[in-house]
């Protein structure tokens, strides 16, 4: 592993050989589009202080493969063409798509890094042996020629490429137009592009994007029906019944990637640095490789990679960046500029926007410099202002979570935190007994603590009650927690868990809010009727981001029984969802379980088991929080039990407030 003052040196050697190089690479680079020397001048400008090692790496590489491989610079400017359109004077003329903007969807030249990095996709041309004899008479595709009596082919060289940005650089609206150009346009009449993302609502946000795109191509199919080109569904695009083009877009959502069907041009990995490894697993990478796997009939393909870094300590992107790219990348200053030079690493376009490493620092104080943002995105003064990072700086030290977001998310720095199971549904079972909440009365001295999780999307809306019985004086089942869970309508029609909610509901465990959005009037029903069983509800704790409109139905409801505004305040309480908060509560949880004779027992819900061993934990500096093992593994009622405790401990004094 090289130090930081190794690293620096071969910072200034690759900066050295670059300038010194340029200038016969120049009029091929102006030759294609002068956008691309003006990107590598800038690069190398006040010393590179805005760029960073592997960013000039990723330089020297492509100078290199313009010594050792032809170009298709026709390639390179129809894929520009396809993408913005034609220009005359500074003005659109004509074609292209229009983007997101400040000022409302436009048609824009791309900025000179991003015709960079559609130069680095398509200019280089590679020459495969299609290993078959050449026959007289024998037809050849367009791309085929005969050399030596056999059949060979010529194809894009570049079959991956990474674009590691940060956020707010525009690079999934970009990776966006690249699948639909190419699909739609540039590539095979059958060209598919999968775009996977670690959620649903992530790759949707893609899908978004070549949503917009198809509509300004085909104005005619903004309805679900399709117009006269285009047909698209709510995960999907594709050409309509006769037309000659057969290509299609579909979106994948990790955990959710079925392999029929698939024939991929191009996979787009979307947020690939943000899931890591949970006992071995990641089923973010288990889609990228399903999809990829199905790349293996083309003769072109390409897997492209728009991503920020993670919250993960390993993961599979984080481990393809630090083990493979990176390395690979260093290795580029033993091949000297100017005489051809080819590697098994060619096939990749790398573009990575970071800071240097020895600049990564946790100290956000030492982050406020303009070069630094701009380091670490060239969009700075286009589709993001310094002062976004000069207010994003400042919210980082309001919460432990936002310093982290910022710090993955604006400035591309991996945070290590480290995931492990928990306590698993066999610990909780032998705790589970014939009891609910409505046993813990008020005058046999049960106090009841309430965690409230109003999740949105497909989790669950969930209330856990936490009753501490304040009479008896030996702490061995001295606590007991209930639960009640809802599922709107909607969603139980579409949720793989589906089979399993069935059963429960047939079971009264989990009940069903009709329609298609959560009614807060269930919750506070349920909470309503408590009372009428002699328990007290004495405190109510919350997650802050969460909806407000359950939590104020709820505050109306305790205005109705005469409780005072400052009282109110004091019962319904919201709790910070920090590593700081939940790593003393996970703590106290685990100890009142793992007693030889434990303090906490849980009614007889088959829920508790099957959502504690859906948890995990999540360690950051040995500070924890939890999080779930994946998308279907629902935890709502474990955060609630932990909002529960929460209060629990406010009202002990152990928090102050």
């Amino acid at each position: 592993m090289n130090n930081f003052d190794e690293l620096k040196q071969i910072k200034a050697r690759c900066l050295s050989d670059i300038r010194e190089a340029l200038p016969r690479y120049a009029d091929k680079l102006n030759a294609i589009d002068e956008r691309l020397l003006i990107y590598v001048e800038d690069a190398l400008s006040n010393n590179a202080s805005h760029s960073n090692l592997y960013e000039l790496l990723g330089i020297r590489k492509e100078l290199r493969l313009m010594d050792s491989y032809e170009m298709d610079i026709p390639r390179v400017q129809r894929s520009l063409r396809a993408i913005e359109g034609q220009w005359a004077n500074g003005k659109h003329q004509k074609g292209g798509l229009k983007f997101d903007t400040p000022r409302g969807n436009q048609h824009v030249l791309l900025m000179p890094y991003q015709v960079w990095c559609l130069f680095g996709i398509n200019a280089f041309i590679t020459e495969a042996d299609m290993e078959r004899e050449w026959n007289d008479g024998d037809e050849l595709l367009p791309t085929e020629f005969v050399r030596d009596g056999m059949v060979w082919d010529r194809r894009r060289l570049t079959q991956e490429a990474h674009l590691f940005q940060t956020r707010k650089s525009g690079k999934t609206e970009f990776g966006a137009a690249i699948d639909f150009t190419e699909v739609c346009f540039l590539g095979p009449a059958n060209g598919q592009a999968l775009i996977c993302a670690p959620s649903a609502q992530q790759s949707e946000i893609a899908y978004k994007a070549i949503r917009e795109f198809a509509m300004q191509v085909d104005p005619t199919c903004s309805n679900r029906m399709g117009g006269k080109y285009f047909r698209m569904t709510r995960n999907g695009l594709n050409w309509q019944p006769g037309h000659p083009m057969k290509g299609e877009i579909k979106c994948m959502a990790a955990g959710k990637t079925s392999k029929d069907g698939l024939y991929a041009y191009i996979v787009h990995a979307d947020e690939h640095g943000q899931p890591g490894y949970i006992n071995g697993h990641c089923d973010m990478q288990a889609a990228v490789e399903t999809c990829w796997g199905s790349t293996g009939p083309r003769r072109e393909k390409l897997l492209l990679h728009t991503t920020t870094a993670g919250n993960v300590k390993e993961g599979p992107y984080k481990d393809k960046i630090e083990q493979s790219v990176q390395p690979s990348l260093l290795k580029e200053l033993d091949y000297p500029l100017g005489q051809p030079n080819r590697t098994p690493d060619d096939s990749w376009f790398a573009f990575l926007l970071q800071l240097d490493p020895w600049e990564q620092t946790e100290d956000i104080t030492k982050l406020d410099d303009t070069e630094l943002f701009r380091k670490v995105n060239r969009s700075i003064g286009i589709t993001v202002q310094p002062t976004y990072y000069r207010e994003r700086l400042y919210e980082a030290t309001q919460s432990d979570d936002t310093k982290k977001e910022v710090l993955t998310k604006d400035f591309n720095i991996w945070q290590t935190s480290r995931i492990t199971s928990w306590l698993s549904g066999d610990k909780i079972r032998p705790l589970q007994q014939d009891r609910r909440v409505t046993d813990c009365k008020y005058q046999d001295g049960w106090q009841t603590f309430v965690g409230l999780d109003f999740s949105s999307g497909d989790d669950l809306f969930a209330i856990t009650y936490v009753s501490i019985n304040y009479k008896t004086k030996d702490p061995v089942g001295r606590f007991f927690a209930d639960m009640e869970a809802w599922i709107v309508e909607k969603t139980l029609e579409t949720t793989p868990n589906r089979p399993l909610y069935e059963k429960w509901i047939e079971q009264g465990w989990l009940k069903v809010c009709p329609g298609e959005v959560f009614d807060p009037n269930l919750p506070i029903n349920a909470l309503m009727e408590k009372g009428q069983y002699g328990v007290n509800l004495f405190a109510f704790g919350y997650d802050p981001a969460q909806s407000k409109l359950p939590i104020n139905t709820i505050k109306a409801w305790l205005q109705t029984l005469g409780l005072h505004a400052d009282v109110i305040k004091q019962m319904v309480v919201p709790v910070p969802q920090t590593f700081m908060v939940f790593n003393g509560l996970i703590g106290e949880v685990e100890y009142y379980i793992q007693n030889g004779e434990p303090w906490l027992s849980f009614s007889n819900n088959p829920m508790w088991p099957w959502q504690f061993g859906n948890c995990r934990v999540e360690e950051v500096h040995e500070l924890r929080k939890l999080l779930k093992a994946a998308p279907n593994e629902k935890i709502d009622n474990i955060h609630a039990l932990i909002d529960a405790f929460y209060c629990f401990d406010l009202s002990e004094g152990r928090i102050q407030q």
